[in-house]
Formats: structure tokens, C-alpha cells, sequence
């Protein structure tokens, strides 16, 4: 074999990997392999180039800081003739769901919380219905994730103890001193886990949470030192309640109360949302399917909350053979199963819903999928499907009306005794629990059995929540950042977030052009390709007003994306942020790009065709308004290929065939015209 070419490369040929499970280089290293003829070898030389996350850095933190770097892993090939040099963009670091259980679950976590981001953006329009909206979609998010979850996990703390002391003394929840001490013990517990929790966390969201932890601690504590000191006395009623929640139980039932208040609460939020919704849809600028994510996702996030704490309770329950002994336990939560039944209900119906829309897509595939693309039958939509969207809506306003009636229901009952003897509503809602129970139950196990498979599909949505994850900024931003790529022009001018994850992101991909920028001057070809959530990446870089050196350190530049979500994504749900591309929003995008190749596969659920405007007609002197204001527009091409599915593109013959062609092929594009 020949020795590797150290000629300056022709083209340089930068790779941006998308969803799956991919190690730094894995992408460049399968790709840099499979773009070869398999009868013409071609001879390889790997290498890794560190670079800073900042620019700025010279190799030392003068100010204390760490100094991050992340790793380029490149390969020179010589393929046709033509001197390659490819390198990868990794960001697996940045957005990836671990691997293994534990992992997924905390992938899982990840993603609930992180919802309440993609609800604010969607929501983010004009008018004041939009900006109510987007606010109470925060502040359902809250409230699920500090009081709900504070006073779930002191419960959950309690029945702990409980269950403790029952296995070394029977009914010792019971007595007269011990639950006292048992109520101390958690509410220590709890204080010194919120301390430390406090301390060690970055992030806000935490914070809060363990704020509200302090506070269901200081609440279940005074609440015991009313009760010992006054309570009792005052008011003889208690003590009959007593009798049927005794010692620790009682305050067992105090919180099972208070968690109903809560739900009554996140409840009117929603209706609240609700009419914010329907009133910013008739605003003629905003964009409805935004408006309706922004209202379906925090509705989403109270059914998903819903469900997991009733389903952890009883799994709680029937695997802890000590509970069974606890002959009060479930008098505690006999009020709630009503609630439980309304929760159980929508989620049949969901769950129904979207077996009629896999079965749908079943009969599509089933048939000839290329043949019916071509003939304009395209795949039935996965990503929250019409039919979804419906009864989602259907869902969240029927379990309004059910869930307040039965907190009307509760409020206003009969002392000692639980709504759902009194409301043949609430029984009905009863036994509706108990039959669905029957039916979640396995397929709740099914899901748990099948958790690790599913990690591709929950690393696609943690990568959706990523890129619209935010924080607030503020002057210091701006002052503290003199990088190359500042991000003044993007957050603080504007006056509203930082989307730090998508930036690190971006930055990465930035500091990569730069460094070839700076490496060579003589102008060689630029190739991106990129796949997935990675396509977004690449063309928002390449939209980037920073990057206005492009064109004149490479000769042209062209955009390869796999399976993109640009158009069936976020053009789709977010147009007021990623608007049509012969809008004045693309313009440094539609100037610098020579070439826009778009590979698809006519079943991705994820990734399908880009929504590529009609060639323009240029004047040799275009005017300033419209998209007659693009002194060029790149030459747009969707290519569609074989139902395959989402992931796996780098490994593809039929779209390797097409990047061969479009890498190394005969089609070349024109020398740059002069800026």
C-alpha cells in the first residue's frame, strides 16, 4: 500500500452525527470505510486534534477557570484523486440518553422535566394570550415538579418508615409516642437531604425543588406540633378521625389531602391554558400547531405525573408484603381512587388512539412504500399524529371536568366518610380503575422489559428538549464571553434566552470551521454532512452571522443532510421560529450555501423531504424586499430512498451510493461567484 497523501486535501469533508448510540470517531471511522468502491481500497490516516471550547484560550485558564477541549477526530483518504480530509463534530457528550436501566430512567427524568421548555417556546408568540400561556405553562411545570413531587417523595419517606417499624415492632404506627418520633425522623432526614441536595446542585430546577422539600418538611412538622400541643384539645372531632387513620397514618392522609389540593390547582392551571390557547389561536400571526403543543406538552406532563406516582404506589403495594399488613394503609388513599380511575381512563383512551395510528402506518408499510410516496401517499404522521393531537385535547378537557367534580365531590362530603361512597360518579370512576389497572399493569411490565430497546427513541426526544432548553441572560453573558462567536446576537440583543445546550452544540461545529479556516489558505471544497438532530445543528451554523469569513476560506460549500426533522419537525410545530427558507431569516444560509442535497427515507417517522422553496429567478440588479433580496440561492435537491427506518443511515448502501456520487462524483458545482 502506498503511504498516506500529505498533500494539502482538495475537500474537506465534515461529518455531523444524528441519533443512536454512536463513540467518538465510530461515525467518521464507518463512513470514511463505507464511501469507498470495495474494489478500490483507499488508504487511511487517523488523527485527533484537540481544540478549545472558547476560542480565546491559549492553553491556560488565567482566571482559575477550567479549561475545556473537546476532540476532532479526523482521517485523510485519497478516493478518485482527490485529497480528503474528513473530521467529525461529536456531540454525543452533550445530548445522549446512558445506557442501561438506570440510564434510560434518568433519560426518562430528563425528559419530563425538560418538556416545560419546548411548551415555553411553542408558546412564545404575540399577544397577550400567547404570553399567559407560555407563563402558565411554567408554572404548571412547577408545581408538578416542586410542591407534587416535595410531598410524593415525603410520603413515600413516611410509608418507608412505617414499613421499618412495623417489621421490628407490629403496629408500632399506632402508638401513642412512636409515630411522633418516626415524624422527626423523615422531617430530619429530609432537612439534611435538602441541605445537601442544595449544595451540590447547578441547576434551578433542583433548587427549587429541594426549597419545596424544606417546605413540606416544615409543614408535616408543624402540623405534628399543632396536633400534640392544641389540636387534639381543641377540636374532639380529630381524635375520631383517628381511629381510622391512627398514629402515623394520619399524617399519611394529611398529605394524601394535601396532594388532592395540589392536582385542584394544576387542574385550573390547565383550564387557565386552555382559554389562553383558544384565544391566541385566532390571532392571525401566530402559529396554531406551536399554540397546541404549548398547551398538549403541560397537560402531557400532569397525565404522565398521574400516572407514574399512582402506578409506583401500587407496585409499591403488591411487592411489599409488609404493606399488606398494614391494615389502615389503604384507607388512606380510598378518596384518590376516584382521581386514580380518571388518570387510568385517559390513558386507555390515549393508549388506544395511538394503536389505531401504529395499525395505520402499519397498513401503509405493508403495501409498497416507495410506489406510494411516488404517488404523493406519504406516511402516516408518527410525531403527535392528528388523530393524537384530537384526543389529547378530547382527554385533557374531559379529565378537567372529572377531576374538579370529584374534588367538589371531596370537599364538600360528609365528614368520615369518602366521596366515592356518596357519588355514584366517583364509584363508577372506582371501578373503571380497578379494570384498567388490569390492563396497564402488564403492559406497564412490557415497557419495563422493553426499556433498553427504546433507548433510541427517548435519545430523539432528550435531543428535541436539549435543543430548546434554556436560561435566562443578563448583562454578564455578554461581558464575560469575548469569544470569537459571542452570543450577543443571538440571546442578549434580542432580550430574551440562551439556549446554552444548543450553542455548545453549535460552538463546536463553529470552532471546526474555524480551525480549518486558519489551517489552510487555499480555499479547498467544504462538504457538511449530517444526519438527524445533527442537520439542525449544521444549518443553523451555517446561518450563522458570525461565519461571514465562509466563503472566502473555501471555494464552495455544500450541505448533504440525512433524515432531517428540519421541515416534518420543527418547520411543522415551530414555524414562527424556523420559517420558510426564502425568507429574509435565511438569507446568510441561502448566500453561503452552493449545494443542498437532502437524503431521506420515505417511512422516516423523524426525518423526511425539506420543504425547499422554487428557484428563483435572479436580476442582475435584485431588489432589497422578499426573497427577491438573495443575490443566490443554492441548488436544492430531495432525494428519496428505501423504507428503512430513522437510524443507520451512515451504513446504508443506497445512501452511501448517493453521497459517493454527491462527494466524488461527476456533478461539480461552479466556482464561487465573486461577493
Amino acid at each position: 500500500m502506498s503511504e498516506p497523501h500529505r498533500n494539502p486535501p482538495d475537500q474537506i469533508v465534515v461529518v455531523v452525527h444524528g441519533v443512536g448510540d454512536p463513540e467518538p470517531g465510530k461515525t467518521l471511522s464507518l463512513l470514511s470505510r463505507s464511501i469507498a468502491d470495495h474494489e478500490r481500497p483507499h488508504v487511511e490516516s487517523p488523527c485527533t486534534t484537540w481544540l478549545f471550547e472558547k476560542s480565546n484560550r491559549t492553553g491556560q485558564a488565567s482566571d482559575g477557570a477550567e479549561v475545556k477541549t473537546f476532540p476532532v477526530y479526523q482521517t485523510n483518504i485519497r478516493f478518485e484523486n482527490k485529497n480528503t480530509e474528513l473530521c467529525e463534530a461529536f456531540w454525543g457528550d452533550l445530548s445522549r440518553v446512558s445506557r442501561g436501566w438506570l440510564g434510560v430512567l434518568m433519560g426518562i427524568f430528563q425528559i419530563v422535566f425538560g418538556l416545560r421548555y419546548v411548551a415555553y417556546v411553542a408558546g412564545d408568540q404575540s399577544g397577550s394570550a400567547a404570553l399567559w400561556l407560555k407563563r402558565l405553562g411554567l408554572m404548571s411545570s412547577r408545581i408538578l415538579q416542586g410542591p407534587v413531587l416535595a410531598v410524593t417523595i415525603f410520603l413515600g419517606l413516611m410509608i418507608v418508615a412505617v414499613c421499618g417499624s412495623h417489621v421490628v415492632w407490629k403496629e408500632s404506627h399506632s402508638y401513642t409516642n412512636w409515630p411522633q418520633i418516626l415524624i422527626l425522623g423523615c422531617s430530619g432526614f429530609a432537612f439534611l437531604a435538602a441541605q445537601i441536595g442544595t449544595r451540590v446542585t447547578r441547576s434551578r430546577v433542583v433548587e427549587r425543588f429541594w426549597f419545596w422539600m424544606n417546605a413540606t418538611t416544615a409543614f408535616v412538622t408543624g402540623v405534628m406540633l399543632v396536633r400534640l400541643f392544641w389540636l387534639d384539645s381543641s377540636f374532639p372531632e380529630i381524635a375520631h378521625s383517628c381511629e381510622v387513620h391512627p398514629g402515623v397514618m394520619w399524617y399519611c392522609r394529611v398529605l394524601v389531602v394535601l396532594l388532592g389540593f395540589l392536582w385542584f390547582a394544576e387542574i385550573q392551571v390547565i383550564t387557565a391554558m386552555a382559554c389562553c390557547c383558544l384565544l391566541a389561536c385566532y390571532q392571525r400571526k401566530n402559529h396554531r400547531p406551536a399554540l397546541i403543543i404549548a398547551l398538549l406538552l403541560p397537560a402531557l406532563a400532569v397525565g404522565l405525573w398521574g400516572q407514574v406516582i399512582p402506578m409506583t404506589w401500587l407496585a409499591i403495594k403488591e411487592s411489599t408484603g409488609t404493606l399488606e399488613d398494614l391494615t389502615h394503609f389503604t384507607e388512606v388513599f380510598d378518596d384518590a381512587i376516584p382521581f386514580l380511575g380518571v388518570q387510568m381512563l385517559m390513558a386507555v383512551v390515549v393508549l388506544l388512539s395511538l394503536i389505531a395510528v401504529l395499525i395505520r402506518y402499519a397498513m401503509w408499510r405493508c403495501g409498497s412504500p416507495e410506489d406510494a410516496y411516488r404517488q404523493g401517499n406519504k406516511a402516516p404522521r408518527l410525531i403527535i399524529h392528528p388523530w393524537m393531537q384530537s384526543t389529547m385535547l378530547l382527554c385533557t378537557a374531559a379529565g378537567v371536568v372529572l377531576v374538579s367534580t370529584l374534588w367538589l365531590t371531596n370537599t364538600f362530603a360528609e365528614q368520615g366518610q369518602g366521596s366515592h361512597q356518596l357519588s355514584g360518579l366517583a364509584n363508577t370512576l372506582a371501578t373503571v380503575n380497578g379494570y384498567a389497572i388490569s390492563v396497564m399493569v402488564p403492559l406497564g411490565g412490557l415497557f419495563v422489559f422493553f426499556l433498553a430497546h427504546l433507548r433510541p427513541g427517548f435519545d430523539m426526544i432528550l435531543d428535541v428538549v436539549n435543543h430548546f432548553y434554556f436560561r435566562p441572560t443578563n448583562v454578564s453573558d455578554v461581558l464575560d464571553d469575548d469569544d470569537e462567536f459571542d452570543i450577543a446576537e443571538t440571546t442578549f440583543e434580542n432580550g430574551k434566552l440562551f439556549f446554552s445546550r444548543r450553542e455548545a452544540l453549535h460552538d463546536r461545529l463553529r470552532r471546526i470551521l474555524a480551525h480549518y479556516r486558519d489551517k489552510y489558505d487555499h480555499q479547498p471544497e467544504l462538504v457538511v454532512i449530517s444526519h438527524s438532530q445533527g442537520t439542525m445543528a449544521a444549518i443553523e451554523t451555517l446561518n450563522d452571522k458570525d461565519l461571514n469569513w465562509l466563503n472566502n476560506s473555501f471555494r464552495t460549500v455544500t450541505l448533504v443532510t440525512l433524515g432531517s426533522p428540519f421541515s416534518h419537525l420543527y418547520q411543522h410545530y415551530f414555524a414562527h421560529l424556523y420559517p420558510a427558507l426564502d425568507e429574509p431569516f435565511w438569507i446568510d444560509l441561502n448566500q453561503r450555501v452552493d449545494r443542498w442535497v437532502n437524503i431521506f427515507r420515505v417511512d422516516d417517522y423523524v426525518g423526511n423531504e425539506i420543504n425547499f422553496p422554487a428557484p428563483i429567478q435572479f436580476d442582475s440588479q435584485p431588489s432589497t424586499t422578499g426573497t427577491q433580496a438573495f443575490s443566490h440561492q443554492p441548488e436544492y435537491t430531495n432525494i428519496p430512498v428505501g423504507p428503512r427506518g430513522h437510524v443507520n443511515y451512515w451504513a446504508d448502501r443506497e445512501v452511501l451510493m448517493h453521497l459517493r456520487r454527491e462527494l466524488f462524483g461527476q456533478v461539480k458545482t461552479e466556482t464561487r461567484r465573486a461577493a
